[in-house]
């Protein structure tokens, strides 16, 4: 996050409409919406600029600053989940410059919590109230009336839906924001890293780890992290936008619209990393959801690294239940041995990958995982001369020549050249596109890997007609 950019922070009672108004200001679905109350529970910055003064914009979750608890439920595990989604809410509003509390026109005024606006209205900083739903022109200078006996101004009647009223909430928001004229530092991207796996594998609890940061709300129930959530960090001089998504579940017509859509956000974060970590929990047996996610990063091919969270909890007595026999109580090397056999041993197709165990609570290993980002980075960006690639080409031919199929013509390959990085992609100049099985399409792709250092990422091989053949 910019910290040298102002911010605006986005808050108010669940279901107001917040995370409708930051997709319509910023013209794109970035946070996850629905008619469930509690969608969001994270903070989600946003850049962007209006009447040219650059801020942070800041989406959070349904606000409760009274202090009380609001979920009816004995459950510890959701009151602790209630708890760290205010704090979230709370550290914007420290953080913010201006504050804009939207609340749901349509609703009246009795149905907002008293003590939440008395404590709001003791806040010692600019404020502006939103008066969302406000769709009818003809009733927002009614609704304008209604909501000014809450003493909080000015008031601006807005509808998310439809972006009417938008323009001047902002106008006046900006006018309270400090010159920025200097503070302009586009932080770099970097190399752009998707932290994915299933949920309550810990990814919430390693990207906040990795940050130094409360950044994301953590709790032992599946399911909390629903928005997809950037954050830049410098870690040894090295810029890296990581990136904490929701955990994918298995796909199943009973799901809610929040896990539908957060399972967008999720492929949409893979698509535009260039390296994923994919959390597994070293304490848990290894699923086919597991595997499913593997072969999407791999299927969308972006680099991997396999990242064992939780290793600090793992010894004989813990799951896979697998492993119980084969360990030996005191002796780490092999613990670690054996676990990696079981890794390998269900996802042979991420072999070009490296593995790291690692602690989100003590940090154990993150480091060097994060180490590894690099070389895998700098191997989907590189470029190797047609020379090279043919006297490799010509060495594999003679080891393996492709067979000939029994329904199709005697294959017959020509020449190699790369034709794009991220991922590293080649063209194979063939006589018949369709004589070259997918075998030794492979056998190519992964000698390619081992022989000429992709190791990390995949690769994508396009096959060629040679003009006249």
């Amino acid at each position: 996050m910019n910290t040298s950019l102002p911010i605006i922070a986005l808050v108010g009672p669940p279901n107001a409409g917040k995370s409708t108004l930051i997709n319509k200001i910023m013209g794109e679905s970035l946070a996850v919406t629905s008619e469930l109350e509690g969608t969001t529970r994270d903070r989600q910055y946003v850049k962007t600029i209006f009447q040219k003064k650059p801020f942070l914009l800041v989406d959070t979750a349904g606000l409760n600053l009274s202090g009380e608890p609001t979920l009816n439920s004995s459950n510890k595990v959701a009151q602790e989940l209630e708890t760290n989604v205010q704090k979230q809410i709370e550290v914007a509003v420290k953080q913010a410059d201006v504050i804009i509390l939207v609340v749901d026109g349509k609703q009246p005024i009795a149905n907002l919590d008293r003590q939440v606006l008395l404590k709001f209205r003791k806040i010692k900083k600019p404020k502006i109230l939103a008066v969302n739903k406000s769709d009818s022109p003809y009733k927002r200078a009614e609704q304008s009336t209604k909501f000014a006996r809450l003493g909080i101004k000015p008031i601006c009647p807005i509808s998310a839906i439809t972006g009417s009223g938008i323009g001047d909430m902002l106008e006046q928001a900006v006018a309270y924001l400090p010159e920025t004229e200097n503070l302009e530092t586009p932080a770099p991207e970097g190399i752009k890293v998707a932290i994915v796996g299933k949920p309550n594998v810990g990814k919430s609890s390693l990207f906040n780890k990795i940050l130094n940061d409360e950044r994301a709300v953590v709790s032992a129930l599946p399911g909390t992290t629903r928005t997809s959530i950037d954050d830049h960090v410098i870690i040894e001089g090295n810029p890296y936008t990581f990136i904490d998504t929701a955990g994918l579940k298995k796909k199943d017509h009973r799901q809610s619209k929040p896990d539908i859509y957060s399972g967008f956000q999720t492929f949409k974060a893979i698509r535009r990393s260039d390296v994923c970590f994919f959390v597994l929990e070293a304490t848990e047996l290894i699923t086919v959801q597991d595997q499913k996610i593997a072969g999407e990063i791999l299927a969308m091919q972006k680099g991997c690294v396999v990242v064992v969270n939780k290793i600090d909890l793992f010894s004989p007595e813990t799951k896979p239940k697998i492993l119980k026999q084969k360990l030996q109580k005191g002796r780490t090397d092999d613990k670690y041995r054996t676990l990696q056999d079981y890794i390998s041993h269900h996802f042979p197709f991420l072999w070009m990958c490296p593995v790291f165990f690692v602690s989100a609570q003590s940090g154990e290993g993150l480091s060097q995982a994060i180490k590894a980002l690099i070389p895998i980075y700098e191997r989907r960006k590189k470029i190797i001369d047609n020379e090279s690639l043919n006297k490799f080409l010509a060495k594999k031919l003679l080891v393996q020549p492709p067979k000939r199929m029994w329904d199709q013509k005697e294959p017959k390959i020509y020449s190699i050249k790369q034709t794009g990085t991220q991922p590293p992609t080649f063209e194979l100049l063939v006589n018949f596109p369709a004589a070259i099985s997918s075998q030794f399409k492979h056998f190519l792709e992964n000698a390619m890997i081992r022989e000429l250092d992709f190791y990390g990422t995949p690769i994508k091989i396009h096959l060629k007609r040679k003009a006249g053949t």
